[in-house]
């Protein structure tokens, strides 16, 4: 194949790169070199960056209407009431809510009076400075400092479709990688964290076991241990979702609160649409609740309070709806046919934090049940789909060990390598409490784990095998 686009491209001597522009347009003949980017003023030290250099030179050329023009004075809030006014209608609302609480909460403060173009203009390296700061002087999270990235592009973007900044100016901001708005890099403990998956164990699984029992919320509790279901997520499943026959459950929707009101929209994703096979135990004790709750609806109380307004948003024209059949409803304390929302926890947390003494947080429930399918074998596909996740690595996290980061599994695993102790025998080593963990046995007698599990468990299984070799040499 013709590589056309690498005409006009040269490496020099110290390695980085030029490129020629020679075209005749409009009957002038153009022949010109640059080795620097006029609009950054650095130089092009890869051939991508000099021939994205030269293409954008040539399209200014033959359109007059993207050279470089006199930029409008106005200031960022300006740019942020023509993105709520008219440039919001194509996106998601749940996207609008979390723009509209970065701009509230902290760029407007920062950024509100200053200019994005004009002579007044801040600079890519004041924003950076912000997020800097933002990063390294408060408790913000990364991720979260990262929405104001996210927002500093979508404001940018905004103000050159309006003509209030060029494509230079919008490219130097955005696109140009040594020079465009970007996130600090992060600190040692961050990159120390990554990878680290924060899950409950199962002295605290079976404290807030008992605390749910018997209670309103135990389905919801259930849905995050077993299905590791999304907080909006189980609080926007109906009964309709249920399917008995196929031990399934359908997760399609979500109930959110937006401008006070509750909410049912779609998920925020294809991949997070999907549906989740459902335990046995769990799937009998769904079933006695739908029962229950059949039962329930009979009484005038049921329908008394089933009668809430809920917002259906999941089509492009909002349709209000009375009593929809969510399967989280309240049956007990003489509240028959109540509403629970994701609020309904919040007794629930104060009381396992002072009867148990740890933080109950239902996000921490999905990734305990994530992780306890990925330590058992679990498919990595089956549980990235399961998950409703968009990228596999973020499935892939859950392979980790909950106290190891990435860097100490790679290592635990590659000292498990030895040309002179070579594998003899591998089999499952049933635990005490019913569950079942591949050994794997070298010809030394070291025992090693397929699967993770503590120490204590591993003297068991060398024990263990220590019995079995005895038991083979006295036959």
């Amino acid at each position: 194949m013709a590589r056309n686009n690498d005409v006009g491209l040269k490496q020099l001597e110290n390695g980085n790169w030029s490129c020629r522009i020679y075209k005749k347009i409009n009957g002038v003949q153009i022949d010109t070199s640059r080795r620097v980017d006029e609009r950054t003023g650095a130089p092009f030290t890869t051939k991508a960056q000099a021939r994205n250099y030269r293409e954008y030179k040539i399209a200014q050329l033959l359109n007059p209407e993207l050279q470089e023009k006199k930029e409008t004075a106005v200031k960022f809030s300006r740019v942020w009431k023509g993105f709520l006014d008219s440039d919001s209608a194509g996106k998601a609302r749940s996207t609008v809510v979390k723009y509209t609480s970065v701009w509230e909460n902290h760029l407007k403060k920062e950024f509100g009076e200053k200019y994005i173009s004009g002579p007044e203009a801040v600079s890519v390296q004041e924003i950076n400075n912000y997020l800097t700061k933002m990063y390294m002087g408060t408790d913000l999270a990364y991720g979260y400092i990262q929405g104001f990235l996210r927002l500093f592009y979508l404001l940018y973007g905004l103000a050159y479709r309006h003509n209030y900044i060029s494509m230079e100016t919008l490219n130097k901001f955005t696109k140009e990688k040594d020079v465009r708005i970007s996130m600090p890099q992060k600190t040692v403990k961050d990159l120390e964290d990554e990878g680290v998956i924060e899950i409950y164990d199962s002295g605290q699984i079976a404290d807030m076991e008992k605390i749910f029992k018997g209670t309103d919320l135990e389905p919801a509790f259930m849905f995050g241990i077993y299905c590791g279901l999304r907080e909006s997520e189980i609080f926007g499943l109906s009964w309709d979702d249920f399917d008995y026959e196929k031990k399934t459950i359908s997760v399609n929707k979500q109930l959110v609160m937006i401008d006070g009101c509750w909410c049912i929209t779609r998920l925020k994703t294809l991949q997070a649409s999907r549906v989740i096979d459902l335990p046995n135990d769990f799937l009998k004790f769904l079933m006695e609740r739908r029962i229950a709750t059949n039962r329930a609806k009979i009484k005038q109380s049921y329908k008394n309070r089933a009668n809430e307004i809920v917002l259906d948003m999941r089509d492009k024209k909002p349709v209000e709806v009375v009593g929809f059949n969510f399967l989280n409803r309240k049956l007990n304390d003489g509240l028959e046919g109540k509403l629970l929302t994701i609020n309904s926890f919040k007794f629930y947390a104060k009381k396992i934090k002072q009867e148990c003494g740890f933080d109950f947080k239902t996000h921490k429930l999905r990734k305990t049940h994530l992780s306890y399918l990925a330590s058992h074998g679990y498919p990595l596909k089956s549980l990235m789909e399961r998950a409703g996740h968009k990228k596999i690595e973020t499935t892939m996290k859950y392979y980790i060990a909950p106290d190891e980061t990435m860097r100490q599994q790679s290592l635990r695993i590659i000292n498990t390598i030895s040309l002179d102790d070579p594998v003899v025998e591998e089999y499952p080593m049933e635990v005490r409490t019913g569950k079942t963990v591949r050994v794997r046995v070298r010809a030394s007698g070291r025992v090693e784990m397929l699967d993770w599990v503590d120490s204590e468990l591993l003297k068991r299984f060398e024990t263990e095998y220590e019995k079995r070799k005895n038991k083979k040499d006295s036959k």
